[in-house]
């Protein structure tokens, strides 16, 4: 699967499990075993019984081995397994999703139960989400020095730890300012995978750099 096939598919199977009540609470969600990262489950959702899933997103069909690493998955991090796919490779992969007891939900079947207006609702929602992960925000979002260092600092690290110590902090309080962020609207209030987030950093400075620039030049002018 291609890695702009399988985002497109992320954020389809997000939307989409919105639209039936679940409620996300994290994206590419790493599984971590002695500080070591062992697994990456794609969506980690809870339904309106608190009930959690360990998601898994297939772009195709859901065949043996993709079934065996949501049962996996879900195992490793301790949550209910579920794969969105589009319906099943075979009947061995049907077998076996019964038998590890995978919900196996297939897009086709939920664009059947959708109204037309649901539909149109999910769609908005992917494309907004893209202008977001590339930072095109509206313009009226305005971010000061302070803003700027720690978007930088986001988007050179490697990591959330690494960002905070790039500015002195610990990551405590690096998560408040991320709060901070996320409240005056600057990034998205949805969940970000540090990567999403380092070029959504990256976007907003550099299109700050060319408001700056074109300000500049106003006055110049004037």
């Amino acid at each position: 699967m291609s890695k702009v096939k399988g985002l497109s598919s992320e954020r389809i199977a997000k939307r989409l499990l919105e639209s039936r009540g679940f409620h996300i609470l994290s994206t590419n969600q790493f599984i971590e075993e002695e500080d070591e990262k062992i697994a990456e489950v794609d969506i980690i959702v809870e339904n309106s019984n608190g009930e959690r899933y360990a998601v898994e997103v297939k772009a195709g069909k859901g065949d043996v081995n993709s079934i065996r690493q949501t049962f996996a998955n879900a195992k490793l991090c301790g949550y209910k397994p579920m794969l969105i796919c589009k319906g099943y490779a075979d009947d061995a992969a049907r077998k076996v999703a019964f038998k590890l007891n995978v919900k196996v939900v297939e897009l086709s079947e939920y664009y059947l139960l959708l109204e037309p207006e649901e539909l149109e609702s999910i769609i908005k929602k992917c494309v907004e989400e893209v202008f977001e992960t590339h930072g095109f925000l509206p313009y009226s979002i305005e971010v000061d020095d302070k803003d700027k260092k720690l978007l930088k600092a986001i988007s050179t690290a490697k990591n959330f730890d690494e960002a905070a110590e790039k500015i002195n902090i610990d990551r405590k309080k690096f998560g408040k300012k991320m709060e901070d962020l996320t409240t005056r609207g600057i990034i998205p209030k949805r969940s970000l995978s540090f990567r999403d987030l380092k070029r959504f950093s990256s976007s907003i400075l550099a299109r700050s750099e060319i408001i700056s620039k074109l300000d500049d030049i106003k006055r110049r002018l004037k």
